[in-house]
């Protein structure tokens, strides 16, 4: 595989940020998670705080509805400066920046309903990475220091706006097999390393249809 981009979508705890992660270790590509938001802002000339407050997160605005912006001053730089722009507006600039990385380079991206914003992409593999409750719980209390109450809680509302977010943007379902190349369920699998391994494996199946 010359040039190919994975997309992961996960449910919260199901180990997905950590399988991404390996993939791209043991591919010598780079992951794009979080760091992609300082890639919106830079390309875009907005406030990072503008992409990081709206990020995965459903917007239960109407169609049509604005942020107001203040001004951003980077050096002679005032882009949208004074300007509105829509939750829509910053969705379409986001996929925009996720399809110039995916034709730039080889990668794995993960959320921000990268794998609608890539279907058209024939070098792209889209994964879903779910996990049973028990599995993810343990994963959440260790991870983020809760307790048993306190992480259900955490994964019930996360996976919420996830598929909130998702299905607004894609008008598709979250999580559902059809939207995905291939859906792994991580507690199944045993964990990170074999599901590392599941995808590789179909992987050299997908790329070779």
């Amino acid at each position: 595989m010359e040039h190919f981009v994975i997309t992961i979508g996960r449910q919260i705890g199901a180990g997905g940020l950590e399988i991404a992660r390996k993939l791209a270790s043991d591919f010598g590509v780079k992951m794009y998670d979080r760091d992609l938001l300082s890639e919106f802002a830079h390309h875009s000339g907005l406030r990072s705080e503008l992409f990081e407050q709206r990020d995965e997160k459903p917007s239960f605005l109407k169609l049509g509805s604005f942020f107001g912006l203040r001004s951003t001053v980077q050096g002679n730089s005032t882009a949208y400066s004074g300007n509105i722009i829509s939750d829509e507006k910053l969705f379409e600039i986001q996929s925009d920046i996720i399809k110039k990385i995916a034709e730039k380079e080889s990668c794995v991206i993960v959320g921000r309903c990268s794998d609608y914003i890539l279907r058209n992409c024939p070098y792209c593999m889209n994964v879903f990475v779910a996990a049973d409750i028990e599995f993810r719980i343990p994963r959440i209390m260790a991870l983020d220091n809760m307790n048993e109450s306190q992480a259900r809680k955490y994964i019930e509302q996360g996976d919420r706006k996830r598929a909130k977010y998702y299905n607004y943007y894609t008008f598709k379902t979250w999580g559902d097999s059809s939207s995905y190349d291939l859906c792994i369920d991580s507690s199944r699998l045993g964990g990170i390393e074999r599901s590392v391994e599941a995808i590789k494996s179909f992987m050299d199946i997908y790329f070779k249809k």
